[in-house]
């Protein structure tokens, strides 16, 4: 288990063992602030101070990058390296065309929401009191389109099975 950056335990002793630097133990500490007293000898006069060599100790901490938030991954939709939450997005949207002005549009997979058939441009006719009969067309469409997406992923995945499974199955 990785120890925290922020839990510096400073113990102290007054002898030669157990092994230590200006009479901090160095055992519970991270190699990085064991390295950093050792090399450093030049704290030793204010090394008294638990207060200031924690600060010093905080100050040696290295900047840790999450990365999973910086990692990138190759869209081959439009040929560009984007974030996971990007192509996640892209990924989980289907081309498709406004019910009522028939401009290409991109919808949301599994979204049956109203809003998913129209352009930006035409929201305010989700406003009248009768839903126009386009859009519900559209909505049926839409279905059975990502319906027949799901067989032929389906159908492609158990070919690739199969092929790689070296058996019948």
């Amino acid at each position: 288990m990785a120890k925290s950056y922020f839990n510096i335990d400073i113990k102290r002793t007054t002898g030669a063992y157990p092994r230590n630097r200006y009479g901090i133990i160095l055992k519970p500490l991270m190699k990085l602030y064991r390295k950093f007293l050792v090399e450093h000898r030049h704290i030793k006069e204010w090394s008294e101070d638990d207060q200031f060599v924690h600060c010093v100790l905080r100050m040696q901490k290295p900047a840790v990058k999450n990365s999973r938030v910086l990692k990138t991954y190759f869209d081959w939709e439009s040929l560009t390296p984007v974030s996971k939450a990007e192509l996640d997005r892209t990924n989980n949207e289907v081309d498709w065309f406004c019910a009522i002005s028939m401009k290409p549009i991109r919808a949301i997979f599994n979204n049956f929401d109203l809003k998913n058939f129209l352009h930006e441009e035409y929201y305010d006719a989700l406003d009248a009191t009768m839903v126009d009969s386009r859009i519900l067309k559209s909505s049926i469409e839409f279905r059975r389109k990502c319906k027949k997406l799901l067989l032929d992923e389906r159908e492609e995945f158990l070919k690739l099975a199969k092929k790689n499974a070296g058996r019948s199955l």
